[in-house]
């Protein structure tokens, strides 16, 4: 479910950006900046990278006018907190910026996403909330740091009250490798 999110949401910025610029090359990519050893992903050159940060259990409306019978588990709502980043090489500082200007464009143009207006978002008929999200200035480093790389122009969002339940999560499993498709 996550994964359809971030993908859709990244599809749907990929294509802004492609029509804002008259371009035909793909500008984004959901990928970590380095791997696992550090080394620096060299897919996100001259991209805007989309990342997880966090997950949060939506608190404010977990409770209200919940409906469901006992042995029934509810639905839980979840924000999630993504980043995006531009990595523009050898000296290419203007470039990065105009691209994270077009990622703060595009979320002021797209408030709420639903299956109506983002293709491949679950038809559940919820509405996906955006958000900016700040983070002080010695959480960014304490973030960079973390992450393994030099900072680079970018920009966090946080998307609100994705609804799990039992029904999207199980409908979303791949096949298991070996067994035959059911």
């Amino acid at each position: 479910m996550i994964h359809n999110v971030i993908t859709s949401i990244a599809s749907k910025l990929n294509e802004f950006i492609k029509n804002k610029l008259s371009i035909s090359d793909d500008t984004v990519i959901v990928s970590s900046l380095v791997d696992i050893k550090g080394n620096l992903n060299q897919d996100i050159e001259n991209k805007i990278s989309i990342f997880l940060l966090h997950i949060e259990e939506e608190k404010i409306s977990k409770n209200v006018g919940v409906k469901y019978s006992s042995g029934d588990n509810p639905a839980i709502k979840i924000n999630l907190h993504v980043m995006f980043s531009a990595y523009f090489p050898n000296f290419n500082y203007v470039e990065a910026l105009k691209y994270i200007s077009l990622v703060i464009e595009f979320f002021q143009n797209n408030i709420v996403f639903e299956d109506s207006n983002t293709p491949g978002l679950p038809p559940n008929g919820n509405k996906i909330y955006s958000e900016l999200f700040n983070i002080s200035i010695d959480e960014i480093s304490k973030l960079w740091g973390n992450i393994g790389a030099n900072y680079v122009p970018s920009v966090s969002y946080k998307l609100k009250h994705i609804v799990f339940d039992g029904e999207m999560i199980s409908e979303d499993v791949p096949r298991i490798l070996g067994l035959p498709p059911e």
